[in-house]
């Protein structure tokens, strides 16, 4: 049916946030409505003149099992479900003395409020998951071509607007969107609720296929204007937006990358990102010179970047910041000396992120045809787990800059070289297709912006070739430290020898594509 009037509505909300607009339209339309529970009375308060029925008296079947069984019943969901071009449906209707329901508005128990609150013990998260409601929006949905329906109060106004231009009928194509949305929100209900049941240590299982994603807005756009892109959420972490313009689909996943890297350290950290890759990186007790070192690293690259910090952004750091353009700095707070500085700059963007105490474990990519999920690479190489395979041994202070550059490098692009100094990435290889060309894209990098510097090399995967090293021996590199695991380890080890440089293996590689 291209259009159906709306004569009869059945109604019961947890969220009863702009109830009274739809109720104004009922009374408006004289439309009867059935209801339950706080609904019924919020409904019969507000509005004494609307014909309204409690469901129980409808059906003639009282709430059971403090209000567990209710709208459970065939005269509700024959109701939803029957087909009004189907003769043996309406004989059937006609027979029970059952009417159709034109309208389904529901919103679901907030078990998501409960289940995410530290308050809220087993069973309250039991208690509000909604029975009643899924079926009764499923049904719907299931039947859009007889029956409409809307889950949010947020599709109220879009929905009176249009009956009312249509003489109180709700189009086809209407029926159909909105039972599109009626399943997106009983999905995700239900991926909520099996999430809970899922739940370990982490945000949800593996090895099961419930991943509740949450729409939180549409974005301007996708990595190029032409293409269109809307941010869901599924971590717990708080991304607060404290002033400058939206943020753009390539913020967002370069600040994720770069706060998560700068809460890999104890110490004071900033990262400085771009395009995905830091760009510099550094460790200091004075945040504003761990700022000045990474800078250092590649201003060039630095232009137009994501600066974060692991620790709350000081006026001095500040400062520094003005004086190169910068789009977006992210850190746990900021004080409000930096912050009075930093918002008279309207196009930068500042972000509070405060970590939750249960991390997200788990990534995503796509491809055309697969969604590929995995554990997060939560390694965490230290000077106890790294193991020296020359002759040469490794320093305390060597030892600290292979550990941080090997941390550095599970955040680059592989094959990934990164080059370190006194806790500061001098030199960054990114993404080559072949692991030496990366160390010589760090190296000239080193010798451009450190042209003295002796530094450590650190490299995402192991080294097939001793090649590498004779690099390395040519251009200052004081030690390496690499996962090891080729066939050639021993032919590298012994060009590490020779060339008196100490290298390190970590048993492990972090390989980023």
């Amino acid at each position: 049916m291209s259009k159906i009037n709306i004569r009869k509505a059945l109604v019961s909300v947890s969220d009863k946030s702009l109830l009274k607009k739809i109720g104004n339209y009922f009374l408006k339309y004289s439309i009867t409505v059935l209801s339950t529970g706080g609904t019924y009375t919020f409904l019969k308060k507000q509005f004494p003149k609307l014909k309204i029925i409690e469901i129980a008296s409808y059906t003639g079947f009282k709430e059971i099992l403090d209000g567990r069984v209710k709208s459970l019943h065939p005269l509700v969901h024959a109701g939803i479900l029957a087909k009004r071009n189907k003769p043996s449906h309406l004989k059937q209707l006609n027979k029970l003395g059952i009417t159709h329901i034109d309208l389904v508005v529901i919103n679901l128990y907030p078990f998501e409020k409960f289940s995410n609150s530290s308050k809220s013990n087993e069973s309250e998260c039991l208690e509000n998951i909604d029975i009643g409601g899924p079926s009764m929006i499923r049904g719907a949905a299931k039947n859009y071509e007889n029956t409409a329906v809307l889950t949010s109060p947020e599709q109220y106004e879009d929905f009176i607007k249009e009956v009312e231009l249509n003489n109180n009928q709700v189009t086809l194509d209407t029926r159909k969107k909105l039972a599109k949305l009626a399943f997106c929100k009983t999905a995700y209900y239900d991926s909520l609720i099996a999430n809970w049941f899922l739940q370990t240590d982490q945000l949800f299982d593996i090895t099961h296929s419930s991943i509740p994603l949450k729409r939180e807005k549409i974005l301007r756009y996708g990595e190029n204007p032409h293409q269109k892109a809307s941010l869901f959420s599924f971590g717990k972490n708080k991304v607060t937006k404290v002033s400058g313009k939206d943020l753009s689909y390539n913020n967002i996943y370069d600040l994720e990358i770069a706060m998560e890297l700068a809460e890999q350290f104890k110490k004071p950290s900033c990262v400085i990102l771009k395009h995905g890759n830091p760009c510099g990186v550094s460790l200091n007790d004075n945040q504003t010179v761990a700022y000045k070192k990474a800078l250092l690293c590649d201003p060039t690259s630095a232009f137009g970047g994501v600066v974060a910090f692991n620790q709350s952004l000081s006026r001095s750091t500040a400062k520094e910041i003005l004086k190169l353009f910068t789009e977006v700095i992210v850190a746990p707070d900021f004080e409000d000396e930096a912050l009075k500085l930093l918002t008279n700059k309207k196009n930068l963007i500042l972000v509070k992120y405060s970590s939750a105490k249960k991390k997200t474990l788990v990534s995503f990519k796509s491809t055309r045809n697969f969604l590929l999920v995995q554990e997060k690479d939560q390694l965490l190489v230290s000077n106890k787990n790294i193991t020296v395979k020359t002759k040469e041994k490794v320093s305390k202070k060597q030892g600290d800059d292979m550990v941080f550059g090997f941390i550095v490098a599970k955040y680059i692009n592989s094959n990934a070289i990164v080059l370190t100094k006194n806790l500061s990435t001098v030199g960054i290889g990114i993404g080559q297709t072949n692991r030496l060309a990366s160390a010589r894209q760090a190296i000239e990098q080193m010798k451009k912006n450190f042209p003295s510097t002796k530094a450590i090399m650190a490299s995402d995967g192991f080294f097939p070739f001793p090649d590498i090293v004779q690099l390395c021996s040519q251009n200052n590199i004081s030690g390496i430290i690499q996962p090891g695991g080729s066939i050639n380890d021993e032919l590298v080890i012994k060009e590490a020898e020779r060339n008196k440089i100490p290298m390190a293996f970590t048993g492990s590689r972090h390989f980023k594509h």
